[in-house]
């Protein structure tokens, strides 16, 4: 990166790199009340407790090409499948380095591609890109090793 470039960011405010303390050790606090019971062999239900655990309202998995893996959209899965997929490679398109979107409307829209997958999580709160990749290692872990899902 130039100069130019480091300046600039460090005057927008682009480079924040510390870490929300306070607000980690609320979720932290939290979460150690709760049993997350992700051993499970059913994709739907390791969906739904990723769901709590991570506090999100949609997990969505599809592959690059727009085909739903698994999704806990009640019915709109492959809606939710196609139109992510489609944004995210029209975001690659245009931006070749990205490597999460993040998109603030009512909610957040996250799309993220892992293992040749694209996961496509809403959320009233952004997930942080370390939180984000964890829930999508935790799911392919479990395809990979070939769970009977």
């Amino acid at each position: 990166m130039n100069p130019i470039t480091i300046f600039a960011n460090k005057m927008l405010g682009l480079d924040n790199t510390e870490i929300p303390r306070t607000q980690l050790n609320a979720i932290s606090e939290i979460l150690s009340k709760y049993n997350f019971n992700t051993n499970t062999t059913d994709l739907k239900k390791l969906l739904k407790v990723l769901k709590k655990k991570h506090l999100v309202d949609l997990i969505c998995i599809a592959t690059k090409s727009g085909s739903v893996v698994a999704s806990t959209a009640n019915g709109n899965g492959l809606k939710e499948a196609i139109i992510g997929t489609a944004m995210f490679n029209y975001i690659k398109s245009e931006i070749p380095k990205s490597e999460t979107v993040l998109i603030k409307s009512d909610d957040w829209y996250m799309l993220m591609p892992y293992k040749n997958k694209v996961f496509i999580v809403r959320a009233p709160a952004s997930l942080s890109t370390i939180e984000f990749h964890a829930l999508a290692k935790e799911v392919e872990d479990k395809l990979s090793k070939g769970k009977s899902f």
